[in-house]
């Protein structure tokens, strides 16, 4: 069951009765203040015989109380302000979808940058749909290969020799393989990417720096999506993808410390039932 779970790296009332309530309530506090409020029109004011009469009633004419209109509280221009300022910050925060040329443009950008790729190395950072972190590092090699080792207390190692997928399980001392194309990572360890030819481009979307995509199989062949996010400024580098499978459910792999060009014996990415601890 361990094994399974970590495949997911693979495979990928109360609030609304107080809104209800509040216009009510106000409701309410409103009937019960008129209630209590006299008639100014019936106002008795105190007879003195040194003061007059008149002095002493309400001025209904008088246009100055001295209360603040809650109106005139913020002028006009300043009110205009904030509500740019939110506006400003809502774009800032909200990813921008990407269409027609812009669109092509990305992906092309995508496909240049995992064409370049021959050897990258770097640790990962997982999170499953039951908020589980796990970590490791990993190591790519183009075309087809890719290994994932987990660090203690996992007992996982991910390889991929360019045809089959294992999954090993040194705690179980298991070993479940896969093909390599019924996983998302065909798509980007192909001789030659090409994510316009090869997968269903979801969307794209651009915000503050970054670059993000989501893919599905065009094939058919890999069940789910899978979700690409880069840094993109100035030069692309992948930081995070997210494999969301058949169920919904998803998984999130953060990378840091990429290295690329470094290479890696050539049995590396051979898997076996020799089982090694995380170096």
């Amino acid at each position: 069951m361990t094994s399974r779970r970590a495949a997911a790296i693979v495979f990928g009332l109360p609030l609304v009765w107080g809104l209800a309530a509040a216009p009510a309530l106000a409701e309410d506090g409103a009937t019960s203040v008129a209630k209590k409020t006299p008639n100014v029109g019936t106002l008795q004011a105190p007879r003195s015989l040194t003061e007059p009469q008149d002095e002493l009633r309400p001025s209904l004419n008088d246009e100055t109380t001295g209360a603040i209109d809650p109106d005139d509280e913020l002028p006009s221009s300043a009110m205009d302000e904030g509500a740019a300022w939110e506006a400003v910050v809502e774009a800032a925060t909200t990813p921008t979808p990407l269409i027609g040329d812009k669109q092509a443009q990305a992906v092309n950008r995508i496909n240049a940058y995992f064409n370049g790729i021959t050897n990258l190395q770097g640790r990962f950072e997982q999170v499953d749909p039951n908020n589980k972190r796990s970590s490791g590092r990993f190591y790519v090699q183009r075309p087809g290969k890719i290994r994932f080792d987990y660090a203690a207390p996992s007992a996982l190692r991910i390889v991929a020799d360019g045809a089959f997928l294992a999954i090993e399980d040194s705690g179980l001392k298991t070993v479940e393989k896969y093909p390599i194309k019924s996983t998302p990572f065909r798509l980007l360890l192909a001789e030659n990417v090409d994510l316009a030819r090869d997968a269903r481009i979801v969307g794209i979307e651009s915000q503050q720096g970054s670059l993000a995509i989501s893919l599905e199989d065009k094939a058919g062949d890999a069940a789910g999506r899978i979700k690409l996010t880069f840094d993109a400024n100035p030069d692309l580098k992948l930081k995070q993808w997210q494999i969301t499978d058949a169920q919904g459910l998803t998984t999130s792999v953060t990378v840091a410390d990429v290295i690329s060009g470094r290479k890696v014996a050539a049995d590396f990415f051979t898997s076996t039932t020799a089982f090694q601890p995380f170096r």
